[in-house]
């Protein structure tokens, strides 16, 4: 039982932050590429000379690589160094460095995909530097447009980028939710049900005698105990993130159902294949709750006097059957949380629950997945 969403954007969240010098890096050789390329190759006016130019490209080459750091001071850092290039006739640089430190911008504070302010000021001064740069219009006309493209692209795709990581964070707090709440009504419910019945028996069943009644408190006391050991299970398999918590061997805990079905005078025909025990952690706790929950309902709901229980380790498949002799559904089945828990633990390994009456007489819990399938993200 480990918590996948969110031990997944933990370690996301690790691996971000120990990431941080190799993107510094990164960073570095990008903005060394961008002055080789539209800097270096560019051969300024003999009033301007080589040294102002390689003076605004190492400012370009520092905006870039502090950008994961500090992206505003980069992007100001970049848009007067390229600005002042293009005064003075010495770079061919669009824009390309200030559009990654706005991309960092963006990935951080971008709410709108096209702010119009963007384009505006992204144009505005691309025309102003040409224009006082001395470039024709028909040159400066270009250049604006290509470098009004080029940033609001950069602050579209942060501001995306920001966007799908709220998604992500949101979706994975949903499935958290979701999976404790199916959880701790698969801990809790089957058990508080079954005592529930006993207490009833205990309070309302007049002929029972002195050793019948304790025998129903001793059941009573021994689902409780086994409610809070699960329940204890959860928990720790909720604060350990990065291993499995151990878990109880699944034959043993269909011995303890079985026993519970037989406390409830229903007769149990069992057919579980020892080799369940080495199945994959996911696949036992499917199995598990799926008998939970079946025998949990035959016992409250169905009136049954007899069940049989069966798991089928095919090569490719794992069948989970509960199959009862009760009265069957008298009414269009209405779903609550344990056959919704039942069937989203299914679809999560790829398979399928059938949940209805059974041909003839009774009610039938039918789950299959695939063996070998892993859980889905």
């Amino acid at each position: 039982m480990t918590s996948l969403p969110m031990r997944s954007l933990a370690r996301a969240e690790r691996a971000r932050s120990l990431a941080g010098p190799r993107r510094i890096m990164v960073d570095l050789l990008i903005g060394s590429a961008i002055v080789v390329g539209l800097w270096m190759t560019v051969a300024p006016p003999p009033s301007t000379g080589r040294g102002w130019q390689a003076g605004l490209a190492a400012l370009i080459v520092v905006a870039v690589s502090v950008r994961s750091l500090a992206p505003v001071p980069g992007t100001l850092v970049a848009a007067l160094a390229t600005t002042a290039a293009w005064l003075l006739q010495a770079t061919a640089d669009p824009g390309i460095g200030v559009g990654l430190c706005l991309f960092a911008v963006a990935e951080r504070r971008g709410a709108r995909v096209f702010p119009w302010w963007l384009w505006l000021a992204a144009a505005g001064l691309s025309g102003l530097a040409l224009v006082m740069g001395g470039s024709t219009a028909q040159e400066a006309l270009q250049v604006a447009v290509l470098a009004t493209v080029v940033l609001s692209a950069a602050w579209a795709l942060g501001t995306r980028s920001r966007q799908v990581r709220a998604e992500t964070a949101a979706r994975a707090r949903d499935e958290e939710r979701l999976r404790l709440a199916r959880e701790v009504h698969d801990v809790l419910s089957h058990s508080l049900g079954t005592i529930g019945v006993q207490a009833g028996i205990a309070a309302h069943v007049a002929s029972l005698s002195r050793e019948e009644l304790r025998a129903t408190l001793r059941d009573v006391e021994t689902d409780a105990r086994a409610s809070l050991a699960d329940l204890r299970h959860l928990l720790r398999s909720l604060r350990e993130e990065d291993e499995e918590v151990p878990d109880s061997p699944l034959t043993a805990s269909v011995r303890s159902m079985v026993r519970r079905l037989d406390r409830a005078g229903v007769g149990v025909e069992a057919d579980i294949p020892g080799e369940v025990d080495a199945l994959p952690l996911v696949q036992r706790q499917l199995i598990r709750r799926v008998l939970q929950e079946a025998i949990t309902n035959v016992i409250r709901h169905s009136g049954a006097s007899r069940c049989r229980i069966r798991v089928v380790t095919a090569a490719h498949e794992l069948v989970v059957e509960v199959h009862d002799d009760g009265h069957g559904a008298t009414a269009p089945l209405r779903e609550g949380h344990g056959v919704t828990g039942m069937r989203e633990r299914a679809a999560l390994l790829g398979g399928r629950i059938d949940v209805g009456a059974a041909a003839g007489q009774g009610f039938l819990v039918r789950v299959v997945v695939p063996i070998g399938g892993g859980e889905r993200r």
